[in-house]
């Protein structure tokens, strides 16, 4: 039988009322450029503080075939003292729409929730990052008294063209996009209309442009009452980058998507990765889609700074109380290695 603990829990009213960290657009980026140049100097009190919550990473489109997917990110946090029992970890199914996933992810964050009374700092990443809002948005109460933050990352709210050209809904190819890019493109969307009538990647249908405003624009009116409770607790961090950054493959996306609706990370728009009316953008970054979250092979030491620095940024917004200063301290990077907080 559930004990009253359990039982308040699963209907998201125990614990006292979570408030949101106190970050600025400004502060993140000023610790997200020192943490990349190896500058960034976190106090022990706020390591020891962000330690103290349960991080959750949810994971997006595709994500079955990733074994990397969140590898840095989630070693980072145990490197600050993280539990590696306070991390987990959400993969809503590619064959299955927001709607669809919606039961599957909910269950998820309650049992995540039952593992213990910190509070849940969300970090999620493309497609999961709208896995991650609608839950939210719908899910108010459990926002309210469970969840501190939630970091979306390169979320595709307002869905991707890409998507659209799978689903034929998009305009052809045309000159403006050079001649082994379009042919690329074009390979690239056969195999993954195949996918879909197999079953896999069912998810990308909803993923077009007009699939995802219909989407966002009920959710944001059915729900319109926890915008309010989960607007201050929402932070995006969007990217964009140019095609000759890019891997063969997503050069020919970026190369799309720069053609037809400008600056993007190589596949989500920039004017995509957020939605206006709920939450702060803390930062647009350079980097492509995968830079934050995925490990490639071989990848270049500048991407693994880019993770190492967002993660700590992250560290930052999440231990920081609302009377610490937000001026960042910086440090030599032999100082950061040697200063109380960090694991060694």
């Amino acid at each position: 039988m559930l004990g009253a603990w359990s039982i308040l829990l699963v209907l998201g009213l125990s614990g006292d009322i979570q408030t949101p960290p106190a970050v600025t657009p400004d502060a993140f980026h000023n610790w997200f450029e020192a943490a990349r140049a190896g500058r960034l100097d976190i106090p022990a009190e706020v390591a020891l503080a962000a330690s103290g919550c349960r991080y959750v990473f949810v994971a997006g489109f595709s994500n079955e075939k990733i074994r990397t997917y969140f590898g840095q990110n989630a070693r980072e946090l145990r490197d600050w003292g993280v539990p590696a029992g306070s991390i987990h970890y959400i993969y809503p199914s590619s064959s299955k729409t927001l709607e669809e996933n919606a039961g599957e992810v909910r269950a998820r964050f309650h049992e995540i929730a039952s593992a213990g009374p910190e509070p849940l700092v969300v970090i999620a990443h493309s497609r999961g990052a709208c896995d991650a809002l609608a839950f939210a948005l719908a899910n108010p109460r459990f926002v309210r008294t469970r969840v501190r933050a939630l970091f979306l990352l390169q979320g595709a709210f307002g869905g991707s063209s890409l998507a659209d050209f799978v689903a034929g809904e998009a305009e052809p190819l045309d000159r403006r996009v050079p001649l082994r890019f379009r042919a690329m493109a074009n390979v690239m969307g056969r195999v993954e209309r195949r996918a879909v009538t197999r079953g896999k990647h069912a998810g990308l249908t909803g993923l077009t442009r007009q699939a995802s405003q219909d989407f966002w624009e009920w959710s944001l009116e059915e729900h319109a009452d926890a915008i309010p409770i989960v607007g201050p607790k929402t932070f995006y961090v969007t990217t964009e980058t140019t095609p000759s950054r890019l891997r063969l493959f997503k050069r020919a996306t970026c190369w799309y998507l720069q053609t037809y609706d400008g600056p993007n990370d190589g596949l989500v728009a920039l004017e995509d990765q957020s939605l206006p009316v709920v939450g702060t953008v803390l930062a647009t970054l350079e980097a492509g889609h995968a830079d934050l979250t995925t490990r490639a092979p071989f990848s270049a030491p500048a991407t693994r700074q880019l993770r190492r620095a967002l993660m700590q940024a992250i560290v930052m917004g999440v231990g920081r109380s609302e009377e610490s200063p937000v001026e960042t301290s910086l440090g030599s990077p032999r100082d950061r290695r040697d200063r109380p907080g960090r694991r060694r």
